[in-house]
């Protein structure tokens, strides 16, 4: 009886938010159903990228697609991975870059750049050469350091006034140590 109560909640909660959806003036997938499923799987594109993938084999293959540049084999650009369709450059990208899917890799001469996620979650990772040299001081690397030459950044950080979003990261990080 306790379960079938549950399971009717759950249903009416969802018919619930998918009437609201209809209702309020947000245009696009963006009503509340929309922006709850996207804030979920931003979640877990988060955590995989900081607990999941390996940083290390990261960083180098985003330097291997910097020394291509370097060598005239691809030329600076966004080359789009997820949500569009490839160019064909982007079938040599790193193994490791493709299974993370960021939504698009942004290659610069001085470092590659790839959200993972846009909108009101945005985030992902900024990869800069070994011999990068700080173009100005208090040059932003990004929010975070994983590692020498990998930067995080998440917007979540510019919005969050009292460091609990900085905790939140730890978290995932720490989870990946274990």
């Amino acid at each position: 009886m306790l379960r079938r109560r549950a399971v009717l909640a759950i249903v009416a909660a969802v018919v619930a938010l998918t009437c609201v959806s209809f209702v309020l003036p947000i245009p696009g997938p963006w009503g509340p159903v929309g922006f709850f499923v996207a804030a979920r799987r931003a979640d877990a594109m988060r955590a995989r990228l900081l607990c999941e993938t390996d940083h290390k084999a990261l960083l180098e293959a985003c330097r291997e697609i910097i020394r291509w540049v370097d060598e005239g084999k691809l030329k600076p650009g966004m080359y789009k991975i997820r949500g569009g369709s490839w160019q064909p450059e982007v079938s040599c990208f790193p193994q490791v870059i493709l299974d993370l899917a960021p939504q698009y890799v942004l290659i610069d001469e001085r470092y590659v750049k790839m959200p993972m996620h846009g909108a009101a979650a945005s985030f992902g990772v900024f990869a800069y050469p070994e011999d990068f040299k700080e173009p100005h001081p208090g040059f932003l690397y990004g929010h975070r350091k994983l590692i020498e030459g990998l930067w995080y950044y998440d917007d979540g950080y510019v919005r969050d006034y009292d460091s609990q979003y900085a905790k939140k990261i730890d978290a995932l990080l720490q989870k990946r140590k274990k």
